[in-house]
């Protein structure tokens, strides 16, 4: 629902520390097949971590065809790759107290889940006291473990998210490094005429609707249309201050020297730069229905 921006320097980072671990545990092992010869080269190690979306896709079509047993839990090497091999370093690394899990999520700077823009996802990392949002594998490591340590499989989200899609594969679902500007957009649609009433006291929730349009698998696997139905006060209250804050208030707020930035701040508690969406809950809704409403 929002956009992760892609952090280089940790893709970097995940690339060179992971890969070494993976290597190592391959040149442990003692079982061997044409699969586990296939990964003992560091460089098609390398390549499976770097993998986006579209080549993670291809990486599942080609263990299906050349290593289908990777995939069917009941053979042996599917148990290989997940307890010995790529779930493994995932358990390693998500407590791992140089390169690990806590470390991964701080250096991506989410605020908020990237597939619900609905919960904060922030990180408490001290002696005393360790707190972290979830990760979820986009293409899920149960089923795929090969890509259990892929860069761009690993997504901090909340609990609600990640427990909703858990070990699902839904066809045309939307990675949250490939969503585009405005790949989702909410919007209001007044459902009868109470709604053009203004004073305060007469707006009710029953007076509209909120919709959002987008990626049709991931609105239907998040129920982000159900979710997002009961956040009608957050509507209600635009619609108040649209109202209440004519355009003349808005510009003798800049005759003070506030930019358009910290004036959408100070009237809405939100944030308007797309960059900026996953730092605090509901920006997105409260971004596209304020700009429906002219308020800025």
């Amino acid at each position: 629902m929002v956009k992760i921006e892609f952090n280089q320097e940790l893709f970097n980072k995940h690339i060179e520390e992971i890969s070494k671990s993976i290597v190592n545990l391959i040149s442990n092992l003692d079982y061997r097949d044409d699969c586990i010869e296939h990964l003992s080269n560091p460089k098609e190690i390398k390549n499976i971590l770097k993998a986006d979306t579209s080549q993670m896709k291809l990486y599942i079509e080609f263990f299906k065809k050349y290593f289908p047993d990777s995939i069917d839990k009941g053979k042996e090497l599917n148990k290989i790759l997940r307890e010995e091999i790529f779930e493994k370093e995932y358990i390693n690394w998500s407590v791992r107290q140089n390169y690990g899990a806590y470390y991964f999520v701080k250096a991506l700077g989410l605020n908020t889940c990237p597939y619900c823009n609905r919960n904060y996802t922030f990180v408490v990392d001290n002696d005393s006291r360790k707190l972290r949002p979830e990760i979820d594998h986009f293409y899920p490591k149960s089923i795929y473990p090969f890509l259990a340590m892929s860069f761009f499989n690993l997504i901090p989200s909340c609990p609600i998210c990640n427990h909703t899609k858990l070990h699902k594969v839904k066809e045309g679902l939307e990675n949250p490094y490939d969503i585009e500007i405005d790949s989702y957009k909410f919007t209001f649609t007044p459902l009868n005429i109470e709604f053009a009433v203004v004073e305060r006291e007469k707006y009710i929730f029953d007076s509209f609707e909120i919709e959002i349009n987008g990626n049709l698998a991931n609105i239907e696997l998040f129920k982000l249309d159900e979710l997002y139905k009961q956040h009608k006060d957050i509507v209600l209250e635009l619609l108040v201050k649209k109202a209440y804050y004519p355009q003349s208030y808005i510009e003798e707020l800049s005759k003070f020297g506030f930019s358009q930035d910290e004036i959408y701040r100070y009237l809405f508690s939100s944030y308007k730069q797309d960059k900026d969406l996953h730092k605090r809950p509901l920006s997105k809704l409260v971004k596209d229905i304020s700009e429906e409403l002219g308020l800025l």
